[in-house]
């Protein structure tokens, strides 16, 4: 029997795509290329916007139009959130609590194709653990936490994922401990909100957490999944920055340099509290990095509004900044919002901050290069292609290093020559 999957989506969706991989080959599926002939294609899809919806739909009928007589599988946060739709276009639609009962359901349509829904109250739902064993990659999410309870205004996913349920640290640290074992080298701690990790737990919070991970046999680095601002408190920072292995680099969910638009979405804190925090956590780690989500033409922004925004970033100096026009999602407060901006408006806006984020990013990597010359960097090497290894250095920096042989898997100790674009250049020490 053979299965494909396609994953749609964010890093938790990812991660929960290779644990149903596992799960599928120990119960005798061969995993193949999505496109390929195969007995189960299973759709693993995302509902954060209207577009998400769009292509969750695509990729459904896709698997059917590659494998006419294949079951079609649909699971993730479009199947949780509206499963009479999925239902129309496949054979089974599996919620997100349910997703450790995939490859069962995989073997129970191989031999008798019958409608299955397999959709709880997600309100009610617990921590779905579905591990894994053998990393695919150098750099390895593992996640820790499930659901969010933040109730931002333009966001559907609280309703498709539930109430924050953390994983047991025991878990965590077991299955982090396999994965480094079978030769991961960074550990990527990831979740739908992955700073309310411990919410649930009380006495037991996400600094404690990446201090046992820290201590687990065999981890060489540690990095987060995107943080909300708010989490980086004197306490946590302080703890953070005692952690040898972790990344001295942070992607943050700011959203907008704005205030007043930070309080419409239903943020909770504001842009001079964002930058206060940054603050604190590059007096307690010098050289940290940082990156961020912004949505730009949110409801009613003004021209006034997105200024202010614009200048926020120039002085948070981030490395990387990834951009996104607001979608309204239905379902959401947001997008019911008077003052909807027109869609060219959002497109300038999201140009503009692009091009003034480009001069940040090249004044930073220039000065970067510069400290590096011959002070190194430490590269892990991701991917060896054409004579070139490609991985990031610790402030997650990408870079391009000449090798003759494959050295995926192994932390390089570099000095950097020069870059293009966003790519910096370099050679092994």
């Amino acid at each position: 029997m053979k299965a494909s999957i396609y994953t749609l989506g964010c890093r938790v969706n990812q991660y929960e795509s290779d644990a149903i991989a596992e799960q599928l080959r120990r119960n005798g599926f061969e995993t193949v290329p999505f496109g390929e002939e195969c007995d189960v294609a299973i759709i693993n899809t995302c509902t954060v916007t209207a577009e998400s919806d769009r292509k969750s739909r695509q990729f459904i009928r896709r698997a059917k139009n590659v494998s006419p007589h294949c079951a079609v599988i649909v699971t993730g946060c479009f199947a949780q959130s509206s499963p009479e739709a999925a239902a129309v276009l496949a054979d089974a639609v599996v919620g997100n609590g349910e997703k450790s009962k995939i490859a069962d359901i995989a073997q129970t349509l191989c031999k008798q194709r019958e409608k299955v829904i397999a959709v709880t109250d997600i309100s009610r739902a617990v921590y779905d653990e579905t591990p894994i064993s053998k990393p695919k990659r150098a750099r390895t999410f593992i996640k820790i936490e499930d659901g969010c309870e933040n109730k931002c205004a333009y966001c559907i996913i609280p309703k498709a994922r539930g109430a924050v349920r953390s994983r047991p640290a025991d878990e965590v640290i077991s299955e982090v401990e396999r994965i480094a074992r079978a030769g991961c080298r960074e550990i990527i701690l990831t979740g739908i909100e992955t700073a309310s990790y411990g919410k649930d737990l009380k006495t037991f919070g996400l600094s404690e957490l990446i201090k046992k991970v820290s201590e687990a046999d065999g981890v060489e680095r540690i990095a987060l999944g995107s943080l909300d601002p708010s989490c980086m408190t004197e306490e946590f920072v302080s703890a953070a920055s005692q952690v040898r292995e972790l990344l001295p680099h942070f992607h943050l969910s700011v959203q907008s340099g704005c205030t007043r638009t930070l309080n419409r979405m239903r943020r909770k804190y504001t842009a001079e509290k964002v930058l206060e925090n940054m603050e604190r956590v590059r007096k307690y780690i010098p050289g940290v990095t940082f990156s961020a989500d912004v949505i730009v033409g949110f409801p009613g922004e003004t021209d006034r509004d997105f200024a202010e925004s614009v200048e926020f970033f120039k002085r948070a100096e981030f490395l990387h900044l990834h951009i996104f026009p607001y979608s309204a999602r239905e379902g959401t407060e947001a997008a019911e919002m008077p003052d909807q901006i027109p869609e060219n408006v959002k497109k300038e806006r999201a140009a503009y901050l692009a091009a003034v984020q480009k001069e940040i990013q090249d004044t930073f990597l220039d000065g970067y290069i510069e400290k590096h010359r011959e002070e190194p960097v430490y590269v892990l090497c991701e991917k060896w292609e054409n004579g070139v290894c490609n991985g990031h250095t610790e402030h997650f920096a990408e870079c391009d290093i000449p090798s003759d042989c494959d050295l995926t898997g192994k932390i390089l100790p570099v000095t950097l020559t020069g870059r293009c674009d966003a790519v910096v250049k370099g050679k092994i020490l």
